[in-house]
């Protein structure tokens, strides 16, 4: 993360928890890049398809795991830059009639001409690494919906969700990823059995 938080690396690459986010499914799509599919009642465009319904579970606890970060806002307009964000996509149109669709708080914009749209959703804090980051996130349960919840932003392509595989490039970028993850600690179980599905050892 400090390769990419230019601005401020001493705030936005400085671990704070391991995250969940419980029925998500994490894959490589035909972009030969990492993705996530959101569960069936989040999950608009191809993320309805029958393709996305291919991606696996990811693992025994049909969650995905990641490393929880607090981004300094210039850090945060960096990182839509790798991730291909586009900035000048419409408004979501959120919740129409019948319910149908996403609230504009969960994904605010369209993916547009975008590789990636960010979406705001409740993950879980499976273990906190600093304790003054969970003081803040877990005071009296208001982030997320209770104690031990919190918001996070989460790159999504919503319209890329056909399984394939990794582009050459990325295999040492996310082997290294891989590990420097379980030092953290993220499951070592979890990531062997998710991750190394699609990312073949080096």
């Amino acid at each position: 993360m400090a390769h990419r938080c230019t601005i401020n690396p001493t705030h936005s690459a400085k671990p704070l928890a391991i995250a969940s986010l419980r029925h998500w499914r994490w894959h490589i799509n035909e972009a030969g890049y990492a993705n996530v599919l959101p569960p069936p009642g989040l999950r608009i465009s191809s993320q309805t398809s029958p393709a996305a319904d291919k991606i696996p579970v990811s693992g025994e606890e049909d969650s995905v795991f990641g490393v929880l970060y607090e981004m300094d806002v210039g850090d945060e307009r960096i990182l839509d830059g790798y991730e291909g964000v586009d900035r000048e996509a419409e408004d979501s149109p959120g919740r129409g009639e019948g319910g149908k669709g996403i609230d504009v708080d969960i994904r605010p914009r369209e993916q547009g001409e975008g590789d990636y749209n960010k979406w705001y959703v409740d993950a879980g804090a499976v273990e906190w690494l600093d304790e003054d980051a969970r003081k803040v996130w877990e005071k009296d349960g208001e982030q997320g919906e209770g104690k031990g919840k919190v918001r996070v932003l989460v790159y999504v392509d919503e319209e890329r969700v056909v399984v394939s595989k990794p582009n050459a490039e990325y295999i040492p970028r996310m082997n290294r990823a891989m590990r420097e993850a379980e030092e953290l600690g993220v499951s070592g179980r979890w990531l062997e059995d998710v991750l190394r599905r699609f990312i073949p050892k080096e």
